[in-house]
This record gives structure tokens, sequence and C-alpha cells, in this order.
């Protein structure tokens, strides 16, 4: 059964992706609309169903792999992602662009009904938001604040501004730490390849935990593969496609869309500072209702002093 499946991913594999990236070529500013602009829900599912033939992200990616034409780039193949980039999120704090979530099974469907009540209640605790407790690998993809890529012929970095996250994918043949040397990580480790302008990869031996937010939590058995491409000149994207066999019935896929922060002549955008943790700005605390604050959040150096 596996092998057909790979059999017959091989023959519709890039075809399927090609379709689609295409579909999803869009205009600068028009990444909020673009779901609205073609019949999201059919190719959603059918993104779904192509991720419903592997048992794993490994084998999927390997079937990527086999497909590909290319793997490695030379120095003036090198695709230009520079300027800072904003997450395309719709104002959900989800993983997925419109806020559906995966199904789960044993504690971790638990946990997520959990926050989902405490949610409905006006409750969000959120240790993410502040400052020391990067959200990983997956929540960094939704950070709402600014990302920059660095894209070498045998590294590509995706930098985040908040919490200082910096995600590396080796695209020099290495394959992934031999299980015996590895440990987890908030990010996990990831390799790649390039097949054109797309950049494929596969992550594995992540912390795993909570996404954050409304988003569920997830099992150090997480691993996944997505497809890169910058579709023009105002828009990054990813399909990706999440796997864990602890917490996930069934993978989940997902689409993430970022869209080129406009700057003026003159004044170039950068990420803005090193996120410090000395700073009372970046620190959250718990309420005692168990919603989320800042602590004495103030942008002067003179503290708040109650009357």
């Amino acid at each position: 059964m596996v092998q057909e499946a790979a059999m017959q991913a091989r023959k519709t594999l890039f075809p399927i992706l090609t379709l689609v990236l295409a579909v999803f070529s869009v205009s600068p500013g028009r990444a909020q609309d673009i779901f609205s602009d073609v019949d999201w829900a059919s190719t959603k599912q059918e993104m779904k169903d192509f991720g419903m033939q592997y048992e794993n992200a490994w084998d999927m990616y390997r079937d990527f792999e086999a497909a590909s034409r290319d793997r490695t780039l030379a120095p003036d193949e090198v695709p230009d992602w520079s300027g800072l980039w904003m997450h395309s999120g719709g104002g959900v704090y989800r993983l997925d662009r419109d806020g559906e979530l995966p199904r789960l099974k044993g504690r971790y469907a638990e946990m997520m009904q959990e926050v989902a009540d405490r949610a409905a209640s006006g409750v969000r605790w959120d240790p993410h938001g502040g400052c020391g407790m990067p959200r990983g690998y997956p929540g960094m993809l939704k950070n709402q604040r600014p990302h920059e890529f660095a894209v070498t012929p045998h590294q590509t970095w995706q930098m985040a501004q908040a919490r200082n996250e910096v995600r590396r994918i080796y695209t020099d043949g290495r394959q992934h730490t031999p299980e015996d040397w590895a440990y987890s990580t908030e990010h996990g480790d990831t390799i790649g390849f390039w097949n054109g302008d797309k950049l494929v990869t596969h992550t594995k031996f992540t912390d795993g935990g909570w996404v954050g937010r409304r988003d569920p939590y997830l099992s150090d058995q997480l691993e996944a593969t997505e497809i890169w491409q910058k579709v023009d000149a105002e828009t990054i994207q990813a399909h990706v496609w999440l796997y864990d066999a602890e917490a996930l019935v069934e993978p989940w896929y997902t689409l993430q869309i970022y869209s080129k922060m406009r700057q003026e002549e003159g004044s170039p955008l950068r990420l803005e500072y090193w996120w410090n943790c000395d700073d009372p700005n970046n620190i959250v605390i718990e309420t005692p209702e168990g919603g989320t604050t800042y602590l004495d959040f103030d942008f002067t150096d003179v503290d708040d002093v109650p009357e």
C-alpha cells in the first residue's frame, strides 16, 4: 500500500504542486484576499489528500527528492529573498491561515479542549508572548513580527524579530544528525534541497510542546515537510505538512504566506533590536484569572507608581 502511494506520488507530485503554486501567484497587497480568489476549500482538500498518502513526512520528503531535478544552488542561482516579510495570519493567531485545527488524539485533544474552553471565557495565557521563551517549530512560522531570510547555496536562514529566533535549513547535501547523536531542540533539525526556485525541507527532533495562543500542543515525535517559494516580488509562501504519530490523527496541512513590507526610499527597514530579556516590556506574567499581561509595560524609563 505504501509502495503504491509512493509510486502514485511520483507521477503526480510536482504537476500538482506546480499547479497550486501557479494559482497562488498573487500581486502585491492581495495576500489577504488570496482565499477568496480561488476555490480554496477544494485546493486545500487536495493538499490534505496528498499528505494522507504518506505515513510520515520523511517518506514524502524522499519522494520529493526523487522527483526533483536539482539539489543545491550555484552561486549565480541564489534567489533574492531580501527585505522584511510579515506573516499574513489574518489576526487569528493560529498556524492555519483560516483558523482550522488539526484532528488530535489522546491527551493532546484534552489539552486543546482546555485551551478552547479558557479562550471561550476570555482567558488566554501566552508565555511565548514575552522574552526568553521561543515559539519554536512550528510556532515560529506564524510569528506576527517581521521575518528575514538569508539564502546561500548551502544554507537558508529564517530569522524572526520576536525572541531572536533563527532557524537554519541545511541544503549542502548533509543528512539529519544521526539518531545516536541527536537531541531535541526548540526548532529541531532541518535539511533541504532546491528544486528550481522551490526550497523543499524536512524537520525532525523538535521539543514539541504548545504551538501557542489558540493552537494545540504537539509531541516531540513531530516531523514536517515544507515547500517554500517566492511566488512574486511581494510574496513568499510555504506549503507545510505536519506529522505527529503521538498527537495527530492525520497529517496537518497549512499554507503559510509572507508579504514583503514596504519601505520609504532612503530608509531601509531592518529587524529592530536584540530581544532584550532585561527589558520589562518583554516580560509576560500570568494574571490571577489565567490570562496574559506584561510586567510594568511602559515605553519610558520611568516606572508607573500607583497613587
